[in-house]
């Protein structure tokens, strides 16, 4: 019943045509995609689905493919239609991503005021969405040192979420110069709302992330609300800033344990190569 009515909803407001402005959530399928253009063509509907071109922003246009499944908010305006907030639809990720979560808030609250895991501990195990909108476990961290934060791409203040970012990306590119291909780097939305796959591509290239190795992660609420508390990040609504919150940054070593965190964003990337090569026995003494 739900899914009929939610289906007759879309349909007749498609049935409105343009010229009414008025957002929807929908449910579809892509059919073609024009990445110069910043457009895709959206096939929606039941059994009478329609074809609509509709605008995107400039990171769902480099992901999207056609035949692919996604879920979003349908906004007319004007003339035409835009697609944003546009999430992978794929009912296997979707349900990989739900049994993690569930797993994962059961272990929050069994762990009570305990929930903060510290050096010497494991990082939870978690699913989320990674930056090309396919699933990333945390398993895959497994095999690596991993460097892990929280951020979120609306952030302006320039002390916290931008340095941190300027930071990581330093670390990239200091990490690649030492031939560590055992290194990985994480950043984990605290905006789960917002920073969508398509978002996160157009910050990763606006900030001169390579996705290869710094994967940008977002998905449900719960589970970023779950992780935040287990990785000791504080956040709130804040009317100014969006998002009021502390930072911390981990390393995680290649069992998945932390070995090292600093607090605040203004922290020095060699810091965490020296940790690694520390912990691989390569560091040089003084």
């Amino acid at each position: 019943m739900q899914k009929r009515s939610y289906l007759t909803l879309i349909g007749a407001l498609l049935s409105l045509g343009q010229g009414l402005s008025w957002a929807a959530p929908v449910e579809g399928e892509i059919v073609s995609v024009d990445r110069d253009a910043l457009q895709v063509v959206l096939r929606v509907g039941g059994a009478d689905r329609k074809e609509l071109a509709a605008s995107v922003g400039r990171g769902d246009a480099v992901i999207l493919e056609p035949g692919e499944a996604v879920r979003g908010d349908l906004v007319s305006f004007g003339e035409g239609y835009r697609l944003q907030t546009v999430w992978p639809n794929d009912p296997v990720i979707r349900g990989t991503i739900a049994r993690f979560g569930d797993q994962l808030h059961k272990d929050t609250l069994q762990r009570g005021s305990k929930v903060f895991r510290g050096v010497g501990e494991y990082i939870p195990r978690f699913a989320l969405y990674d930056t090309d909108g396919s699933l990333f476990l945390s398993e895959s961290l497994k095999g690596s040192y991993a460097v892990i934060n929280f951020v979120f791409s609306r952030c302006a203040n320039p002390q916290m979420c931008p340095a941190a970012t300027a930071r990581m990306v330093e670390l990239q590119q200091m990490a690649k110069e030492a031939g560590l291909d055992d290194f990985k780097q994480v950043s984990i939305t605290l905006d789960p709302a917002y920073d969508t796959p398509g978002i996160w591509t157009a910050y990763a290239d606006d900030k001169g992330i390579d996705t290869s190795t710094f994967h940008l992660l977002g998905g449900p609420v719960q589970i970023v609300e779950d992780l935040k508390q287990q990785m000791g990040v504080l956040a709130e609504p804040d009317e100014e800033e969006i998002i009021r919150h502390t930072m911390s940054t981990a390393l995680v070593d290649p069992t998945g344990k932390i070995i090292y965190r600093i607090p605040g964003s203004m922290w020095s990337p060699a810091a965490f190569l020296k940790q690694v090569e520390k912990d691989k026995g390569l560091g040089t003494k003084d």
